[in-house]
């Protein structure tokens, strides 16, 4: 289950990759972790959040992912379905359900409510609940 490939890629990041919520929940039950993370720095849940996949979020967060956690860049997952998410709101409200921090800087100025604004092509910010207006 801690086996990895190219890039330091464990079955768990495959399987959210590929979007098999019902794989993923046969490996973390033989003992894989939701926490195992690439060379990037990226965990499973940074892939289904860009995939926009909330039955592979729901799974992972049901096993405790760590839902602002961060790649090597500094974006957690909420910034990734953020990035990634052409409109779509159901992978944001899950992982704002579970605690994400829409207003967490990665260091450039850019928390995910930042990103959101600045999309022009969808309104993505209509996912973000209302900020304070202390962020950057």
């Amino acid at each position: 289950m801690t086996d990895r490939g190219r890039l330091g890629r464990a079955a768990v990041r495959c399987a959210a990759a590929d979007g098999n919520a019902d794989g993923l929940r046969v490996l973390l039950a033989g003992g894989a972790t939701a926490k195992a993370a690439d060379d990037a720095g990226w965990r499973p849940l940074h892939v289904a959040a860009q995939a926009q996949v909330p039955s592979v979020v729901e799974v992972l967060l049901a096993v405790d992912a760590e839902v602002d956690a961060a790649d090597r860049h500094g974006n957690t997952p909420l910034w990734r379905a953020v990035f990634c998410s052409q409109g779509e709101g159901a992978t944001m409200r899950l992982l704002l359900e579970a605690g994400a921090d829409p207003d967490g800087d990665i260091g450039l100025g850019m928390s995910p409510r930042v990103l959101a604004g600045c999309i022009a092509n969808y309104d993505v910010a209509a996912h973000l609940p209302a900020g304070d207006g202390t962020s950057s």
